[in-house]
């Protein structure tokens, strides 16, 4: 079978999308339900930082957290809207590739992301509303102060720096996948992939020296060579699972092997 055709993609993606309606609905209304409590809780007075009302770069400072925690763990999340063996079987017996079933999967938590938007900014709307109609002189959209907070951290943040924060980010995001496809529940793939990463951290920590003096030249190599291994890192992740994915039983216990 030839591993990718497009027509054949496509009759998947509908497929995916008809069948799987109602957890992405569910999960939506969830997203715009919690932000919403979150906006409202902070302008609102309920919450309160330094003891400042109305704290909207706390909104948005709340709302880039999400979607960066989102857009890391997502992979981790491939499975979640699959119940059982059954639907693990009927995804197996569909006639498409491992590689589009693959594909598929992964876009699975993709597809949430835009809804993810319209939830976010359906709740920003929510709480914009009330606290016009309640009188307050400081409303406004949570969605002008994020992108507030994000322009003025994309740009004065220096390059090794925001290099720094994207690297882990994206071996973060590697290991998502690894672990969502390896662990065999759906529901806490991203849990236990969590709990792993946390033992290595803390492993590397505890290995790693607790300083070392590097001038600048050493530090520019270093820097180059955690690109580079961060790169090898993601490339084996994703290729090991596909290779868990391809060998998924219907009947198992704990791990797809």
């Amino acid at each position: 079978m030839i591993q990718f055709n497009i027509q054949r993609f496509g009759k998947l993606a509908c497929w995916t999308l008809r069948n799987e309606r109602n957890f992405l609905v569910r999960n939506t209304l969830q997203m715009l339900v919690a932000m919403s409590l979150i906006y409202l809780s902070f302008t609102l007075g309920f919450l309160k930082i330094n003891g400042s009302t109305a704290n909207y770069p706390a909104c948005g400072m709340a709302t880039l957290m999400m979607f960066t925690v989102f857009l890391t763990i997502g992979p981790g999340t491939m499975f979640n809207s699959m119940k059982g063996k059954y639907d693990r079987q009927a995804l197996l017996m569909l006639p498409a590739s491992n590689f589009e079933k693959y594909l598929m999967r992964y876009a699975s938590w993709l597809i949430l992301l835009p809804l993810f938007i319209v939830s976010v900014l359906c709740a920003d709307l929510i709480q914009y509303a009330v606290n016009y109609m309640l009188g307050n002189e400081k409303t406004m959209f949570v969605a002008s102060k994020a992108m507030e907070l994000l322009s003025r951290s994309w740009t004065d943040t220096p390059a090794k720096e925001l290099n720094g924060l994207i690297i882990p980010l994206a071996c973060f995001h590697a290991a998502y996948a690894l672990g969502g496809t390896f662990f065999r529940s759906p529901k806490y793939a991203w849990v236990f992939t969590t709990l792993v990463i946390i033992l290595i951290v803390i492993l590397m920590a505890w290995l790693l020296p607790s300083s070392v003096n590097l001038n600048e030249q050493s530090s520019d190599r270093l820097f180059m060579a955690w690109n580079s291994l961060t790169v090898v890192w993601v490339i084996l992740a994703f290729w090991l699972s596909y290779k868990v994915f391809c060998r998924t039983q219907v009947i198992g216990k704990y791990v797809n092997l």
